[in-house]
């Protein structure tokens, strides 16, 4: 199949599924798509802003409720808070989630003052382990305690006993979102629920999902090759940047987070006017708005709390490569890193093009070279966008060699590829391919009414307008070869790169 007529039958589906109106041009060199989402844009009255896609016909409702504050945001010595702060926020409000808040909030103020003592022991110089193990028994006392009064993981409960469907949360390094899908008919419930969360959330058992969180490092990147690399690249290539502090945060600063520090960053962070709201589904402009109008719209903002600034630290230029190497009882796996700018940065969007050139598919230049002719890799991949996207990020190639390779061999190899590219630029096949994958992607990635309801509210809580959605298919059809040996010769350099390694204890 042609590009043209491959593009027209996605671009086909794509209406089918989410109502975008596309128009593409015939003349091929010419070639340019022109998006249009019928995005209906209201802000409430107390600043939250509400993206709807109207979806008639279809029985359900996507909701995306996004805050532009991630890992990055975290105060120093906090790092993992907003993390943390995701997980307390499906613990229920003064009304959801408890038997009796009045008899409850005591004990809470309660285990508060006695995780400050706990802190305040560990830090000094030298901690009383007796003075540790009778808080530590007065903490276990008090949770038993609180339990009596907790229903637990009501919120959840009343959502999914309604139809709800994918509810969950995530936390990045730029912001945190909430998500999830439910019958068309239940636009009420959602609302009334939602206002009761943001309006007055209770972050109960709050000490023992500090745990659950130390388990969740634990697992995630402690006990695994993959996390533990990455770590290691993140905290070696941001030398001032906050992208160096890992999302969860690190082991120190969880076990020492205080309730009393998620509600601080609450109050902060989780304002209504910097919230934003996508809506996918079956439902109309003229019943949702009003609806939430009256309930998220009276949603307060905090008085006499500033809201976060966004006063990170600009990373400075790199002036030499940086090797970190990391130890785990595992196969080697090596982690190049390039800093660059992001998106929507016109150089990012080349360097998109590029990775699949060199990464994505069988037909791509390190695919074909290190797996299937020199067998000198058992994995090759490309993450262009690491490990966030607000702030300049990292163009990251991954491998794993083959037993007997040196990883000094596959990198040797790497780099005579994109020395290659920086001499003679792409074939007009190869930019062709990734234009039409580019494109693919994009348009698969907004058939779903959750799908589509993330990525606009993404778009505006991350670059602050939902419609640098439609510009990017334009940016990608619009890059040519002289563009994708320019960003390679700017930005690929070792001088601008970190190789992570990890690799065997000795034993």
């Amino acid at each position: 199949m042609n590009f043209s007529n491959h593009l027209k039958s996605v671009l086909s589906l794509f209406i089918l599924f989410t109502g975008v109106s596309i128009t593409t041009g015939q003349d091929k060199t010419n070639d340019s798509s022109a998006l249009s989402l019928p995005v209906v844009e209201k802000v409430l009255k107390n600043g939250l802003r509400v993206l709807l896609v109207e979806r008639p016909g279809v029985p359900v409702v996507s909701f995306a409720f996004m805050q532009p504050v991630g890992a990055q945001d975290a105060p120093k010595g906090k790092t993992g808070l907003p993390h943390m702060l995701e997980h307390m926020m499906f613990k229920g409000t003064e009304t959801i989630g408890t038997k009796d808040y009045k008899k409850e909030k005591p004990i809470l103020e309660k285990m508060d003052k006695v995780a400050i003592e706990m802190n305040a022991e560990k830090d000094k110089l030298q901690p009383s382990p007796e003075r540790l193990k009778t808080l530590a028994k007065e903490m276990k006392d008090l949770q038993t305690e609180h339990h009596k009064y907790v229903v637990k993981d009501e919120l959840s409960s009343i959502y999914t006993k309604n139809g709800g469907q994918s509810l969950n949360a995530w936390t990045s390094q730029d912001v945190t979102n909430y998500h999830i899908t439910l019958p068309a008919n239940k636009l009420l419930l959602y609302a009334t629920v939602e206002k009761d969360r943001l309006s007055h959330p209770v972050f109960r058992e709050f000490y023992s999902e500090r745990d659950v969180v130390a388990q969740e490092r634990r697992w995630r990147t402690e006990s695994s090759p993959d996390g533990k690399l990455e770590e290691a690249l993140e905290s070696t290539a941001f030398s001032a940047s906050t992208y160096k502090d890992p999302t969860i945060g690190w082991m120190g600063d969880i076990m020492k987070l205080l309730r009393t520090d998620a509600v601080d960053f609450y109050k902060q962070t989780y304002r209504p006017d910097r919230g934003v709201l996508a809506v996918v589904g079956g439902v109309s402009g003229k019943e949702l708005f009003p609806l939430l109008e009256k309930t998220l719209g009276t949603v307060p903002n905090p008085v006499g709390v500033a809201p976060l600034k966004a006063n990170w630290t600009k990373e400075p230029s790199q002036e030499g490569e940086r090797t970190v190497r990391a130890q785990f009882d595992a196969d080697p796996i090596v982690m190049m890193g390039w800093h660059k700018p992001n998106f929507p940065n016109p150089d990012s969007v080349a360097l998109d093009a590029l990775a699949t050139i060199l990464a994505k598919g069988n037909t791509s230049r390190l695919i074909k070279d290190l797996i299937f002719k020199t067998k000198m890799v058992t994995s090759v991949s490309i993450e262009t966008d690491f490990p966030g996207d607000r702030s300049p990020n990292l163009f990251v190639l991954q491998f794993s060699p083959t037993a007997k390779q040196s990883t000094e061999g596959v990198i040797t190899a790497i780099d005579g590829e994109i020395a290659s590219i920086q001499k003679n630029g792409v074939t007009p096949e190869e930019l062709e391919r990734a234009r039409r994958d580019a494109e693919s992607t994009f348009m698969w990635g907004k058939t779903s009414t959750s799908g589509l309801a993330q990525d606009l509210a993404y778009n505006q809580a991350v670059w602050g307008d939902w419609r640098l959605l439609l510009k990017y298919p334009e940016m990608i059809r619009s890059l040519t070869s002289k563009d994708l040996q320019g960003v390679a010769a700017k930005y690929l350099v070792s001088k601008n790169r970190t190789v992570a390694i990890l690799e065997r204890p000795a034993k």
